[in-house]
């Protein structure tokens, strides 16, 4: 995507040009990561020009794409790359936007910073798409699987205790469920004692504690080779062929 494609995206509808043409959400994240610090320049630009909109619900309810937010946090990564996002996890207004590209951007630092985030959170939200939980849900599709991205025994460590810690705060169910698949990215003794040793009595929740239970195990048996660079191409790809 050159410099010039978002500015006609962004200018052509359907949609009104405040609204962002037909731009998406997609588009701007990856045009950032792209162009760096220059297409930073210009998605402030456009947002200017077009006036996106902070608040995605307008006066008569209907609900469009917060743009000038997402513009917010791409601007941050593309004059200051993962450092850059790091502020904005602190604003309860931006933290989600900054959240979101660091899951698209799946590095070890983007990790690091999702795992320093929850570290500070207090669990106490009900909503799974508060910003602690949306972290934790990043962290779960970022290390989980297979091809997930790489990190060290401290990761590890301290990703279980983060999990530990919003288990035991969990308020439902389903967030229980969340916290049991996401320490499936810490394959640890550790990790395996902990799940082993739970006692669950939801149903749900309990099937999320043997599943992350067999993940662990396996990732712990001296068979077990994780994917090279071509086997994790392939598992992407056929991955994306199915949504």
């Amino acid at each position: 995507m050159n410099l010039n494609a978002l500015a006609r995206k962004a200018a052509k509808g359907p949609a009104p040009s405040a609204y962002g043409g037909s731009m998406e959400v997609e588009d701007m994240v990856r045009f950032t990561r792209v162009h760096g610090a220059a297409g930073a320049d210009e998605i402030e630009r456009l947002c200017a020009q077009h006036g996106w909109l902070s608040n995605g619900l307008l006066a008569d309810g209907t609900r469009v794409v917060p743009f000038a937010r997402w513009a917010q946090a791409c601007v941050a990564f593309g004059r200051g790359g993962v450092a850059g996002l790091r502020p904005l996890l602190a604003d309860p207004e931006l933290a989600s936007f900054a959240i979101a590209i660091l899951d698209d951007v799946k590095t070890f630092e983007s990790v690091q910073a999702l795992l320093g985030f929850c570290a500070a959170a207090n669990w106490q939200s009900t909503d799974a798409t508060h910003a602690e939980w949306q972290a934790l849900s990043a962290l779960n599709l970022m290390l989980s699987l297979d091809d997930g991205v790489k990190v060290d025994q401290a990761v590890m460590d301290e990703l279980l205790r983060v999990v530990v810690k919003a288990y035991e705060a969990a308020p439902r169910p389903f967030l229980k469920s969340l916290c049991l698949w996401t320490v499936r990215g810490a394959p640890t003794v550790q990790a395996l004692a902990w799940l082993q040793q739970l006692e669950v009595a939801e149903a749900d929740v309990e099937g999320a504690r043997a599943t992350a239970a067999k993940s662990v195990k396996r990732r712990l048996s001296p068979n077990y080779k994780a994917p090279d660079a071509k086997a994790r191409r392939q598992i992407q790809r056929a991955r994306a062929a199915d949504v």
